[in-house]
């Protein structure tokens, strides 16, 4: 009889390009008690993977010469390696790259800059279900090999398993195939029910025994629509592995259900993971706080410098692909200083925010999107907008500030808060960067404030 043994220190493999990350990660996970590697790009990776396999690979992105999906995609492919789980650890955080990281065969995807104690969390939680998923395997493989050896016997062996499932602190059922006259599967027949699943299902152990699953019982039971599913698993010896959201008037519960071919039937295990998947919940919504304060400006509640930097990068890569325009408005509030001097820091706060409002109100096109530059600074990018639009964009953010009517008394050109802008347009290129164009802004402003601020000036990107 095969039996389990569980490792005495897990193994886990860390792939990436910053020393910083993996300085960090080792030390993290080495004081949690797990042994670690660590590899800087592609190749040393899959050759660390050849020679330990580890556990668990904590794998990166964009590495040198084979990028992380290549890396999955490989050992995914690969019979001694594919049951390795791969958590992404990345910093590219759109929604084509996590989906792109799930269907290379990745478990989990981490976005950075990361959260050290949801790293460790996450690491525990795929090594403890992997850990349950074998020691589960191997008690079925085990049950199914004795219930072969013991045909003959098969009313003792069911009182001795009957004696085991009762100590299980999962829902443990079997069930045999009901065929009509042409051996198709109609529905299924209660052989075995543990207190767990009887309480479940609101029966009684003794009255299960016999019934039909499908059609005895309501709409509302516990595997109401899987029976497709179910059908699936007698007649191609597939496991069913599924999390299921059983909601009825009296119960409603996630639960996780694991179902195996049994003779002409099936046994299923389903334990309740609500609390699990309340803290999936709950670190989903964490991690959904933390990348919008890491991208929002506190003060004026519009995005921050880190997301300018992000969001120029990536609609230059898109408007080089579609070649459109990009263009960039960078605005600056006159005389801030002595707005400051004048009526005070605090003043100078609700001004910037007030500025800010009126700012996104003129930007109105869904990717259009407006950043707090830094201090009284502010940036509008315009995606497949050309100069002129840029202009006439220009223009509305200087009505609606005009229209806040904030008044600044030390100004030298107006009794009101006002704004410079410069302003720049390109059709991106591989003779240019995202630089280039921030530079003609930034040029543009100056020239602006030179020549008397509460103007638009534009210049065009020059290049060479």
């Amino acid at each position: 009889m095969k039996k389990y043994y569980k490792k005495l220190q897990k193994q886990i493999l860390i792939v990436d390009d910053l020393p910083e990350n993996v300085r960090l990660l080792s030390s993290l996970l080495s004081e949690q008690g797990y042994g670690v590697s660590s590899a800087t790009d592609g190749k040393m990776a899959l050759a660390i993977v050849k020679q330990k396999c580890p556990d668990l690979i904590l794998l990166d992105i964009m590495i040198p010469q084979i990028d992380g999906y290549q890396i999955c995609r490989y050992l995914k492919s690969e019979v001694e390696t594919k049951h390795i789980p791969i958590i992404f650890l990345s910093g590219l955080d759109s929604e084509l790259d996590k989906i792109e990281a799930f269907k290379v065969g990745g478990v989990d995807y981490i976005t950075k800059p990361f959260f050290v104690e949801e790293v460790v969390f996450r690491v525990k939680a795929q090594l403890a279900s992997i850990h349950q998923q074998q020691k589960f395997q191997h008690m079925l493989e085990e049950q199914i090999a004795e219930r072969k050896i013991a045909e003959q016997e098969l009313h003792k062996s069911r009182a001795l398993l009957t004696g085991v499932l009762d100590s299980s602190l999962d829902g443990v059922a079997a069930f045999e195939a009901i065929r009509d006259r042409q051996g198709e599967i109609v529905d299924f027949r209660w052989l075995i029910a543990n207190p767990v699943a009887a309480m479940t299902v609101g029966g009684k152990i003794e009255n299960l025994k016999g019934k039909r699953l499908f059609v005895e019982n309501s709409p509302g039971h516990l595997f109401y629509g899987l029976f497709e599913l179910f059908v699936q698993v007698v007649e191609t010896c597939a496991v069913l592995e599924q999390e299921y959201y059983y909601n009825s008037s009296s119960l409603k519960t996630w639960f996780q259900i694991v179902a195996v071919k049994l003779g002409d039937g099936l046994a299923i295990t389903f334990r309740d993971i609500s609390d699990r998947k309340q803290i999936e919940t709950t670190l989903k919504n964490a991690n959904q706080r933390l990348t919008y304060e890491a991208n929002i400006d506190s003060l004026t509640q519009i995005a921050n410098r880190r997301r300018f930097d992000e969001y120029i990068a990536q609609e230059w890569s898109r408007c080089d692909r579609e070649q459109k325009y990009l263009s960039l408005l960078l605005c600056d509030v006159d005389y801030f200083k002595a707005y400051n001097d004048t009526y005070g820091h605090q003043a100078g706060d609700s001004c910037l925010y007030e500025v800010a409002k009126g700012i996104e109100r003129a930007v109105r096109r869904p990717a259009d999107l407006a950043f707090r530059y830094g201090g009284e600074e502010f940036a509008v990018i315009l995606p497949h907008t050309d100069g002129e639009g840029a202009i006439k964009v220009a223009e509305e953010i200087q009505k609606q500030i005009q229209d806040l009517n904030l008044a600044h008394a030390a100004s030298k050109i107006d009794e009101i808060i006002t704004l410079s802008v410069g302003v720049s347009s390109i059709i991106p290129n591989a003779q240019a960067s995202p630089r280039n164009l921030i530079s003609a802004a930034d040029s543009a402003l100056y020239d602006a404030k030179v020549k008397g601020r509460n103007r638009i000036i534009y210049r065009s990107v020059e290049l060479g």
